[in-house]
C-alpha cells in the first residue's frame, strides 16, 4: 500500500517536494488564535495562594495543570466534552458486552474479528459522505441525530439480551449500524472541535480527547465486567442509551460559532472528489493519514481478540477481562494527560512515529505474557504509547486541514480507522487456527516493523513540527 501511495505521489510530481516541516496557514485553515468563547477564569487568589503557586517547587505542577485543562475554559467545548466522555464509556461498555456475550453464544473467535469487522467497514464506505455533510449542514443537528440513533441500537440491544432472544446475527447488525452512525459522526465531531476552540487550544482539545477516551476505557470495562455478572449485559446497554441520553442534551445546547461551508455550493460529488484531491496533493497530510492506518491495520486487531486472550491464555473471567481493558485505559490516560500537560509539543512527526514503534514491541511482549499481572502492566505501556501515537497524528491532521475542508479531510482520515477489517479478519481467522497469541504477536511486529521503515526512510514524515 505504502509503495502505491508514493508512485501515485511521484506520479502527480510530489516526489521533489522540499523535505521541510509543513507549515499551517492559519487564515485558510480557519482556525482563529483566540478561542471562540472568551475563558471564565477564577477570581484572583489571595496574597498567600500567589506566593504558593508561585513557588519553584510548585510552579511546574501548577502550570502543568493550567496547561492540561486549558481547552475547558470554553463553555461550548466543555458541553461537548462531557458529552463525549459519556458515551465513550458506554462504547467501551457495549465492547466488552458484546464481545463477551458473541464468545458465549458462538464459542468461536472469528466471530470476535467478524463483529468488528460489521462495525467498521461503514466507515470505509459511509465516512466519505460523513465528511461532506459535515461540511454541508449544521454540525451540530448532525451530531445529534447520530446519537439518537446509537442510543436506539442500544435500547434494542439491551431488549434482546434482557428477553433471552439475542443471537450472534443480532450483534453483527447493532455493530453494522453503531458503525454506519460512527462512521456520520466522528468527521463531524472532530470538525466540530476545531471550530469550537480555534487554533490557539485545537491541540490541548484533541489530547484532553484522548484523555476522555481513555479514562473511559477504565471505567467503561470495569462496569461492563461488573453488570455482565449481575445482569448478563442488559444492565449496561441500557445504561449506554442513557448516556447518550446525556450527550443529546449538551450538544443541544451548544452555540456554534461561524464557519465557511463552501461544499454547499457545489454538487455532493464535487464535494467529495475536492477532500480526496486535497488530500492527496497534500504531502505532508498524505503520510500522516498513512501514518494513522498502517499501525491501526496490524495493532488495533487486539481489542477485538482481548477476550479469548482472557479466557484461553489467561483464565480468567469476565472480572478479568474488564481489568485487561481497565490497565490499557490507564496506561493510555497518563500518556494522554501527560500529552495533554506539555502544553505545545515539537517534533510531532518524530514522537509519532517513536510511540507507534513501542506501541508495536509492547503488543509483542504482550501476546507472550502468560502472568495476568505481567500481561495487565504490557497492556497498560501499550495504551499509554499508543493514546499519545493517536492524538499527535490526529492534531497534525487537524492542524493541516483547511476549515472549509475539514470534515472532508477527516473522513479521510477516518479510513484509518475503517481499514481496520483488513487487519481484524486475518487475526480472527490466526487466532482461531494457530491461537490468539500468534495473532497478537504477528500484529505488534507488523506495527513495529513499518514504523521503524518510516523513522529510516521518510524524512518528511518525521520532521512534522
Amino acid at each position: 500500500m505504502q509503495g502505491e501511495v508514493e508512485q501515485q505521489s511521484r506520479s502527480a510530481g510530489l516526489s521533489h517536494a522540499p523535505e521541510a516541516p509543513p507549515r499551517v496557514d492559519v487564515e485558510r485553515a480557519g482556525l482563529s488564535a483566540e478561542p471562540s468563547q472568551a475563558p471564565q477564569y477564577p477570581p484572583e487568589p489571595t496574597a498567600l495562594r500567589q506566593r504558593f503557586v508561585r513557588h519553584p517547587a510548585i510552579r511546574p505542577a501548577v502550570q502543568a495543570l493550567t496547561n492540561a485543562f486549558s481547552s475547558l475554559t470554553i463553555r461550548d467545548y466543555r458541553l461537548l466534552f462531557q458529552g463525549n466522555f459519556v458515551t465513550q464509556t458506554g462504547f467501551w461498555m457495549q465492547q466488552v458486552v458484546f464481545g463477551w456475550l458473541i464468545l458465549e453464544l458462538s464459542n468461536n473467535a472469528f466471530y470476535l474479528g467478524l463483529a468488528s469487522f460489521f462495525r467498521a467497514v461503514p466507515i470505509v464506505a459511509v465516512s466519505p459522505f460523513g465528511g461532506v455533510l459535515a461540511d454541508r449542514v449544521d454540525r451540530r443537528r448532525l451530531m445529534m441525530s447520530t446519537q439518537i440513533c446509537m442510543m436506539l441500537v442500544a435500547v434494542t440491544m439491551a431488549v434482546l439480551v434482557m428477553t433471552g432472544h439475542a443471537q450472534v446475527w443480532h450483534f453483527l447488525v447493532a455493530s453494522l449500524a453503531s458503525g454506519v452512525s460512527t462512521a456520520l459522526q466522528v468527521p463531524n465531531r472532530q470538525a466540530l472541535v476545531a471550530q469550537l476552540v480555534g487554533r490557539q487550544h485545537l491541540a490541548n482539545a484533541i489530547a484532553l480527547h484522548s484523555v476522555s477516551l481513555n479514562t473511559s476505557r477504565i471505567i467503561g470495562p470495569s462496569l461492563a465486567g461488573m453488570l455482565l455478572s449481575l445482569t448478563g449485559g442488559a444492565g449496561a446497554l441500557f445504561l449506554q442509551a442513557l448516556g447518550y441520553v446525556w450527550a443529546v442534551s449538551n450538544v443541544a445546547r451548544i452555540r456554534l460559532p461561524p464557519a465557511p461551508q463552501r461544499a454547499a455550493q457545489s454538487s455532493f460529488l464535487s464535494s467529495l472528489i475536492e477532500g480526496w484531491r486535497y488530500c492527496y496533493r497534500t504531502r505532508p497530510l498524505l503520510m500522516q493519514i498513512l501514518i494513522g492506518a498502517v499501525p491501526s491495520i496490524f495493532a488495533m486487531p487486539y481489542m477485538q481478540l482481548l477476550p479469548a486472550f482472557a479466557r484461553d491464555v489467561l483464565r480468567t473471567g469476565p472480572e478479568g477481562l474488564g481489568l485487561l481493558f481497565s490497565a490499557m485505559g490507564i496506561g493510555a490516560l497518563a500518556g494522554s494527560f501527560g500529552l495533554a500537560s506539555m502544553g505545545h509539543v515539537p517534533r510531532k512527526g518524530l514522537l509519532v512515529l517513536l510511540s507507534a514503534a513501542a506501541w508495536g514491541g509492547l503488543l509483542c511482549l504482550f501476546a507472550l505474557s502468560r502472568v495476568h499481572w505481567l500481561a495487565a502492566v504490557l497492556l497498560a505501556l501499550a495504551g499509554a504509547s499508543s493514546a499519545v501515537y493517536s492524538a499527535l497524528n490526529s492534531t497534525i491532521v487537524q492542524e493541516l486541514a483547511p476549515d472549509d475542508l475539514r470534515g472532508r479531510v477527516n473522513s479521510v482520515y477516518m479510513l484509518t480507522f475503517g481499514l481496520s477489517p483488513l487487519g481484524t479478519l486475518p487475526a480472527g481467522a490466526i487466532a482461531q487456527a494457530y491461537g490468539v497469541q500468534v495473532a497478537l504477536f504477528l500484529g505488534g511486529a507488523a506495527a513495529l516493523l513499518f514504523a521503524l521503515a518510516m523513522l529510516l526512510f521518510s524524512p518528511s514524515a518525521r520532521r512534522v513540527q
